[in-house]
Order: C-alpha cells, then sequence, then structure tokens
C-alpha cells in the first residue's frame, strides 16, 4: 500500500478503532441485531458464484432453485435475533421438528443446549458462512443432535441469506441432502450505523427482546474492512404465562402424595407433616381423621399438582458478538481476503424439580443398616421415617423451589484467511484459503438430586417425604440433596481448500466452464463430564438422579475430498431452443472412520423462445456421514424392558427380560440420497417487475442411521430362528456368544438371563418425501405515489413416507401433527406486501399454516394465521441532528394467535410452539443511525 493511500485510510481506521474500543469496553451494550440496509447493493447482471456451485453465473441465468433472504427481508420478518426464527417464518420449507430453537418447550432441550437447529424440509440440511463449513454445535459431543448452531450467527452482521433447496453434495459434500443454508455476511461495507431495538409481548409475563448493533466499514482502491459487533438478550417465557399450557397436570410425584399400590392418598394441605403413631393407623382411620383423601387412581391425584410454573416454552438467551471482513487487492491478478467471527451465547431453560419417591432411600438404607431398617421392596415400613400408615407405602415429594435448569455458556471462534486471483490472459481463476472453527460449551445442570446424600438424609432423620415441608434449610444447607451436574464440550474444525475455475474451450453455443477443487478437513469432538454424570462401572448407577447421563468423550475425524465442476452450453439462438445449457459436478471424499462416498448431480436449464420462461432441473446424489459419536461414543450396557414374547410353537412367555447393549457402532457407514427436481420460471417482460417459479422436487433416504427395538429383535428370531434378519444380533451366554439356530430358541432352552441381545446403532432407516414450491414476485413502481412490493412464497408436501425397518409398512406424516416429525402441515405459505415512497415505508406480512390433523386422535385441528405490520420513518437532512436516522415500529402476530392444542403429542405445552410459536402478539420498536 502507497502512503496516500495509507493516508486515506488513516482518518476512517480511527473511527473504526474507536467503535472496537466501545465493544472491548462495554460487552453489556455491544451491538446489536437490527440489520442494516446494504447500500452497495446494484442492480447488474455481473456473474457471480451462487450457492450451489463453484462456477460463475449471471444474475439471471441460475438454473438451481436459490431462495434469497435479502436484508430488507430479514428487516420486515420482525426477528433480529435468531436464523432460524427468521428462516421458519420466510421459507415455509423449514418446517417439522428437525428445526428445533429458542421456542422449542423444552423437546430436545438436552439435545441442542440452546443452540438452534435448521432442517429444510425436516430433512438434513448443510449450513455455510460465506460458502464454507462452520464446526458442529459442541453438543454433539455428549450425544446430542449434530448440527450447525445458527444461533451463534449475529443478525446484524448478515448481508443476506441464501436457501438452495436442492440436494448438493456434489458440490458441498455430507449434509446437503434437503439443501444448503449459506449465509453470506457483510463485506465491503461503507460508512458507519448503529441501532438498538425494544420489543415486548402483551401477554402474561411481558418477555422482552433487548438488541443493540454497530457496523461500519472503510476502503480505498484497494484495500476495505468491515466490523459488525452485536448484543442480544431475550427474557425466557414460562408455561403458566400462556393460556395454552397454564394448567398442566400428569404427575403423582409431590408432596403430600403417597400410594399403596395403584390407591393413592393426598395429605390435607392444611396439615403440614402427619402425626406418626406406633405401628401407624389403618388407610380408612387416617381417611375418616382428615388427614388424608383418598384412595383415588393414579391419574386423579394428577390433578392436584399443577406443572406450569417452573416450566419454561421458550429459552433466555443473550448473545455478544464482534466480526469482521477484510481484503486487499496486491494487483488486478491478487487479492487477500478474510474474515474473523467471535460469538458468546448464554441460553437457560428449566423444568420442574425433580419428582422425588422413597423407593431408592429405603433400599439404600436397608443395604447400609443389613436389614435393620428401610426395606428391600423400596416400600417405607409402617410407622417409620415418617410414614403415618399401617402398611408400607411409597412416598412422594419434589423440591419445587429446586427447579432443574440447563445452562448453557458457548464461546465460538472462526477464522477465515485466504488469496484468490486470475492467471493473467487466460481467463482462469483460482482461490485458496485456510479456516479454523472452535466452539466451547460449559453446562450445568442445577437441581439435580444426589441420591446417596438424599438417602443418608432419610436416614439421619432430616429428610421426611410425607411433609410439605420435608428438610429444614439448616439441614438442606447442609446435606447438599440438590447439586448441579456438570460437563464440557467442545468442537474444532479446520479445513483447507484449493479451487480454480475458468474457461476450457468455445462451443457454438458458448464457453465450456469447468471448475476444480480440493479440500482437507479436520474435525474433532471431545467432552468432559462431573464423575456422578457419569454411569458407575461397577453398580450401574447414576449419582445424579434427574441429570442427563455424559460420558468423557474425544474423537477425530479426516475428510479429503475432490471435485469438479462443468457447463457445457449446448444451443443458443436455435430453433425451439433459445437456450439449452447443461451442468454436471462430481464429488469424491476419504474418510479416515468409515466408507468413501463418491456423488455426481447434473442439472439443466432450457429457454424455448426468450429470456421470459426457463425450464430447470436437476439430478444428484447427496449423502450424510455418520456422526462421531454414532461411530466411537459409548455403549450401554443393561437389560431390556419386560415384554410378552410368542413363542414360536405357540403360548407366551410374559415379562421376558435378556440382557442387552446399545448405543454406537464403529461399522456405521454414510446414509444416502437420491434427488430431483424440475420447475419453471417465467418473467414476462409485458408486465414488469413479475416473475413466478414453480418446482418439484423428490428425495429419496436410505441407510439412516436408527435402532431395530430389542422387542423386535427378539420376536423375530424366535419366529424365524436362523432365518431372521436380525440373527446375528442375538447370542447365548456372552454377547460374543452362539447365534440361535432354529425357531423357538429364544423361548425353551435358554433362562433368560443367558441371552444377550445386541441392538447398536445401524444403517436401516428410510425416508421419501416429495412437494412443491412457489414463490411469486412483483414490484410495481407508480409514479407520484410510490412503489408496491408483493411476495408470496409457498411450501407443499405431497408426500413424507418415514420406514422405520425393511418390510415394515411406510408411515406417512404428511398433514399430520405426529411424533416423529413434529407439525408437517400439507402445505405453508409467507406473503408480504410492502409499500415505500420516499422516507416512508409500510409492511403487512402473513404466515398461514393450514389445518392438520392428529394422529393419536385422528382429531382436525385448525389452522394458523398470523399478520405482522410495520411502519418506517427514513429522517431527511431537514432536522440536523436526525439525518440518517430511521425509527420503525412493528407488530408481529397482530391478532395475538396461538397454535391449536395437541396435548396427546405435545405433552409439555400442549401446542407445538416450535411450529405456531409461543410470544403471540409482540410490539417492537428499532432505532438506527447511519453516517
Amino acid at each position: 500500500m502507497n502512503k496516500s493511500s495509507v493516508r486515506s485510510l488513516r482518518k476512517p481506521l480511527a473511527l473504526l478503532g474507536a467503535g472496537l474500543s466501545l465493544f472491548a469496553a462495554q460487552p453489556a451494550i455491544a451491538q446489536q441485531t437490527a440489520p442494516a440496509e446494504n447500500t452497495t447493493d446494484a442492480v447488474k447482471l455481473e456473474k457471480f458464484v451462487v450457492t450451489g456451485s463453484y462456477l460463475p453465473v449471471a444474475a439471471n441465468s441460475v438454473a438451481i432453485p436459490v431462495i434469497t433472504v435479502d436484508s430488507k427481508s430479514i428487516e420486515n420478518s420482525g426477528n433480529n435475533t435468531n436464523v432460524l426464527e427468521i428462516l421458519r417464518k420466510t421459507v415455509p420449507q423449514f418446517s417439522g421438528n428437525g428445526n428445533l430453537g429458542s421456542a422449542n418447550s423444552n423437546v430436545g432441550s438436552g439435545s441442542t443446549n440452546g443452540g438452534s437447529q435448521l432442517a429444510l424440509r425436516n430433512t438434513s440440511t448443510l449450513v455455510l458462512i460465506n460458502g464454507r463449513r462452520v464446526a458442529y454445535s459442541p453438543v454433539s459431543s455428549s450425544g446430542g443432535y449434530q448440527f450447525v448452531d445458527v444461533n451463534m450467527i449475529p443478525v446484524a452482521a448478515i448481508d443476506r441469506i441464501e436457501v438452495l433447496a436442492d440436494g448438493a453434495s456434489a458440490i458441498y459434500g455430507s449434509d446437503a441432502v434437503a439443501g444448503v443454508v449459506n449465509i453470506i455476511m457483510k463485506s465491503s461495507y461503507q460508512g458507519f450505523e448503529i441501532g438498538g431495538r425494544y420489543g415486548w409481548t402483551t401477554n402474561q409475563g411481558h418477555q422482552a427482546t433487548r438488541s443493540m448493533y454497530l457496523v461500519g466499514g472503510v476502503s480505498n482502491a484497494k484495500t476495505s474492512i468491515t466490523i459488525s459487533s452485536e448484543w442480544t438478550k431475550e427474557d425466557p417465557i414460562f408455561a403458566y404465562e400462556r393460556p395454552y399450557s397454564a394448567q398442566t397436570f400428569g404427575t403423582p410425584s409431590f408432596a403430600g402424595s403417597v400410594n399403596i399400590g395403584g390407591d393413592f392418598y393426598l395429605l390435607k394441605p392444611s396439615i403440614t407433616t402427619p402425626t406418626v403413631t406406633p405401628g401407624g393407623l389403618s388407610p380408612a382411620a387416617l381417611v375418616a381423621a382428615g388427614t388424608y383423601s383418598g384412595p383415588r387412581s393414579q391419574g386423579d391425584q394428577f390433578q392436584f399438582f399443577n406443572l406450569s410454573k417452573y416450566v419454561t416454552q421458550s429459552i433466555a438467551n443473550e448473545r455478544q458478538s464482534f466480526s469482521m471482513a477484510f481484503e486487499h487487492k496486491f494487483n488486478d491478478s491478487l487479492q487477500f481476503f478474510g474474515d474473523l467471527l467471535y460469538v458468546n451465547t448464554k441460553t437457560a431453560s428449566q423444568i420442574n424439580g425433580q419428582p422425588l419417591n422413597t423407593t431408592q432411600a429405603m433400599k439404600d438404607i436397608f443395604a447400609k443398616t443389613g436389614g435393620a431398617q428401610g426395606s428391600a421392596n423400596g416400600l417405607v415400613p409402617a410407622g417409620t421415617f415418617g410414614n403415618p400408615f399401617n402398611v408400607g407405602v411409597t412416598g412422594r415429594n419434589r423440591l419445587v423451589t429446586s427447579p432443574r435448569q440447563y445452562l448453557d455458556d458457548t464461546t465460538s471462534i472462526r477464522g477465515v484467511f485466504g488469496v484468490k486471483g486470475s492467471i493473467a490472459d487466460t481467463g482462469w481463476n483460482w482461490e485458496a484459503a485456510a479456516d479454523y472453527n472452535r466452539a466451547n460449551q460449559q453446562y450445568q445442570n442445577p437441581g439435580v438430586i444426589n441420591q446417596p446424600n438424599l438417602s443418608a438424609s432419610v436416614l439421619a432423620g432430616h429428610f421426611n417425604f410425607f411433609s410439605y415441608q420435608p428438610i429444614s434449610p439448616a439441614d438442606f444447607a447442609t446435606d447438599a440433596i440438590v447439586g448441579t451436574a456438570q460437563g464440557g464440550f467442545i468442537s474444532t474444525m479446520s479445513n483447507y481448500d484449493v479451487r480454480v475455475n475458468g474457461k476450457v474451450f468455445d462451443l457454438p453455443a458458448g464457453a465450456v466452464d469447468l471448475a476444480l477443487g480440493s479440500e482437507l478437513r479436520k474435525e474433532n469432538l471431545s467432552a468432559t463430564a462431573d464423575p456422578l454424570s457419569q454411569i458407575n462401572p461397577v453398580t450401574g448407577a447414576l449419582g445424579w438422579s434427574g441429570a442427563t447421563t455424559l460420558y468423557p468423550f474425544n474423537s477425530s475425524r479426516k475428510v479429503t475430498s475432490y471435485f469438479a465442476e462443468v457447463r457445457i452450453p449446448v444451443l443458443k439462438d436455435a430453433p425451439g431452443a433459445h437456450l439449452l445449457e447443461l451442468s454436471g459436478a462430481v464429488r469424491h471424499e476419504n474418510y479416515n472412520d468409515t466408507t468413501d462416498p463418491t456423488v455426481p448431480k447434473v442439472t439443466f436449464r432450457y429457454l424455448p423462445m426468450n429470456d421470459e420462461f426457463a425450464v430447470r432441473g436437476t439430478y444428484s446424489k447427496s449423502f450424510s456421514a455418520p456422526t462421531l459419536f454414532s461411530l466411537f461414543g459409548p455403549s450401554s450396557i443393561g437389560f431390556t424392558t419386560p415384554f410378552t414374547l410368542n413363542k414360536s410353537g405357540g403360548g407366551t412367555v410374559a415379562n421376558l427380560q435378556t440382557n442387552s447393549m446399545s448405543g454406537s457402532n464403529p461399522n456405521l457407514k454414510p446414509s444416502n440420497s437420491k434427488n430431483y427436481t424440475l420447475g419453471v420460471v417465467y418473467s414476462p417482460k409485458a408486465i414488469k417487475g413479475f416473475s413466478v417459479s414453480l418446482d418439484y422436487w423428490n428425495i429419496k433416504q436410505t441407510d439412516l442411521v436408527s435402532s431395530i427395538g430389542t422387542t423386535t429383535i427378539l420376536q423375530d428370531v424366535e419366529t424365524k430362528g436362523a432365518a431372521s434378519p436380525y440373527v446375528g444380533k442375538v447370542h447365548f451366554l456372552s454377547f460374543t456368544g452362539a447365534n440361535p439356530t432354529a425357531p423357538g430358541q429364544i423361548s425353551v432352552g435358554h433362562a433368560p438371563d443367558d441371552i444377550y441381545v445386541v441392538d447398536t446403532s445401524v444403517n436401516i432407516a428410510g425416508v421419501k418425501l416429495s412437494g412443491f414450491d412457489g414463490k411469486i414476485n412483483y414490484t410495481y413502481n407508480a409514479d407520484n405515489i410510490g412503489r408496491f412490493d408483493f411476495t408470496s412464497n409457498i411450501g407443499y408436501y405431497s408426500k413424507y413416507e418415514v420406514t422405520s425397518l425393511p418390510g415394515s409398512a411406510p408411515e406417512d406424516d404428511t398433514g399430520l401433527a405426529s411424533f416423529a416429525n413434529g407439525t408437517l402441515p400439507r402445505w405453508s405459505s409467507y406473503s408480504t406486501a410492502e409499500y415505500s415512497r420516499g422516507a416512508y415505508n409500510g409492511f403487512i406480512g402473513w404466515r398461514h399454516l393450514p389445518s392438520v390433523r392428529n394422529i393419536v386422535t385422528d382429531e382436525k385441528l385448525a389452522s394458523f394465521d398470523s399478520f405482522d405490520l410495520s411502519a418506517s420513518y427514513s429522517f431527511g437532512s431537514a432536522v440536523k441532528y436526525l439525518a440518517g436516522a430511521k425509527l420503525t415500529v412493528g407488530v408481529t402476530n397482530v391478532f395475538n394467535k396461538f397454535g391449536p392444542l395437541a396435548p396427546d403429542i405435545f405433552t409439555d405445552s400442549g401446542v407445538d410452539t416450535s411450529a405456531y410459536g409461543s410470544m403471540g402478539r409482540f410490539i417492537y420498536v428499532d432505532l438506527k443511525y447511519k453516517f
């Protein structure tokens, strides 16, 4: 860089430094997420690289279905904190329970640890930042889901989001089955913008969202630097604060509850602790005296304890971030580029305190006292340990003021550095880069029970299961009954890639373009856990009661990839073929821990008459590599769930229980898929600003990782013997012993203790899904009136068929609310209308989900409609100190609608909050200032 260049950057860089100092000194005021408008956008037909290809293409020549959510669409969505919620609203194809995030009502909370997972069409989806991979969430090292946590991506730093709705493993490798989400961060930004938001719900609790941000950039002819800093904070929503979940029942385990077999009794609320007489009193006498009410069934006992008070429906979420993008041009043929991202997120959710009963305590006391106290059957003997009954009973309790909390503190860093350029006078371009990603998550789980300490407290007379106040504050502090489970999880990924692209030769219809490349990727997952979160190898027990089982884990993978892509213009300006273009791609990946897939992709684009009407289509194969945890995680050894075996010769064996092994399987291979798309795009010149597209898509997945189930294995082997496909999973005398050779050997000739079943993860399941995607855009400029923009995005499922086992009947979950896939409406849509004139802007958004059927009751659940409104005003130079400011006031879900009730399926909340949301009406005020 010459001296004049340095001088030209000096003043802007000083301002940039001031912004960085502000962020470093005041993290609590870090910057927000309200997306800034990109003033550098230009309407040009220059060639660029679009998601789904490494070959540059003109903006109007894309042959693959790509949905773009630009910064304006992000702003209009009314959500400026989370990529998942933005896409779930604006792109209806993100449906089903594979899309887990802040509003998941604690469903899958131990599998996401506060993260946000994307699943286009409820199927495996690859997430990229600026076209490159991102490390998986650290929770996958504990056996949680494997996904890229989009909650760690600051919305203020996003320029646009490109959603490729097609398989793309031939371009990007593993996970690109349903498609790709490519999050493009701001770069080459000129000027500075600061902004903030305050928003709140009008429902009970008035949960609030607060955010602040700074985006800025400086540049000259050779160098550009863009920074972004953001701070956001969202309050949690509790179940009791929403009408559909304010009354939630479903447990007999709470203070005052006692059962004798199937008969349940409840201590009178005005009696803190029942009086115990020597030998106890009969149940009838205690009821007659007014000490207890009952007897009643377990279901009837539920009515006395409302679960909603301490349960969160949406998580508390706080995020701080800083990002930077930079470029420096050495000359016309060589350029250095890079980007940096630092994010810290803190999330919190909780459920009720651990339900307690006397069973384990009585067994522990019986063993410790040599049978003098307690009992071997887990019942509290008459007249002992606070039991007022004259028979053995099960006492129940719950420490409601010690809810089980799930606290996650995650720090993510990402750095990309590369060089790119052109080979002079050849038309060829090249690029080489290295990136490193690391996510470190500290997990705490307060509110879990230390069972040995609880048993000791009962034996010492400190903890009384039969009291509404089971333990004094002093004893609670010293007995250490309630504790905190802890774990630490780390996910890292480094990637090195090199690519070249250019013209190979010319054909009559145009140039043949070729891209070649190679990548080397290294991934590592590791986990640590406190001793009580691990299964005791001697006793087989977990030290914490109510905690998630954690295991120390450390595993790595190395992947080497080679890929090629070619685009061939077949016809141009020929009769019946204004343009016909074919593209092909292939990718091969070498894994050090599983099989090595090679996958192709073929694309065509056909314009029969002119540029107004295009037909496009693709065929591809994709794959998802098995997770490191599913390959090398721990195995669990225990016993099968008791069941009734139907004997091959007639009759049954009741309550059969055998040895079992479940968990990881080092022989897993990648799951595979075949993808087809066929679509049309129509942009008539006679209707300026209008375009419509319709695409058919079809995905067939095979070899998905699942487990068979010990009941299925044992019954099939009992019936078919050596002819059963599962015979290799049943052994005699040990897990490596002989296999059955004939039907009936499970029920005859071997004691249950001599039968060993292996039910580890296997490649066995499959899914077939298909449907249509439609998009309508229309922009109308009316002289002296203003500009009108209309859009409608529609997603439609023809089928979503899940086959759990080979030969089993597929289950089509389309149009259903189900356990397996959540809410999958037959179709859904998001439509918008926007008006702008000068300094004024108005927006209306409409999200529609049609009715679905409850898979349990076959009840028709009502449709759902949510409307958003916003209005903005940009201040001009007339007001000196407000020039460059923009004020936006908006309301999402104007009519305060909630989803239909389906408590049979969504037991925690009664409603699928991941599909319909739990916020209700939300009012927000945004203010931003450009300078």
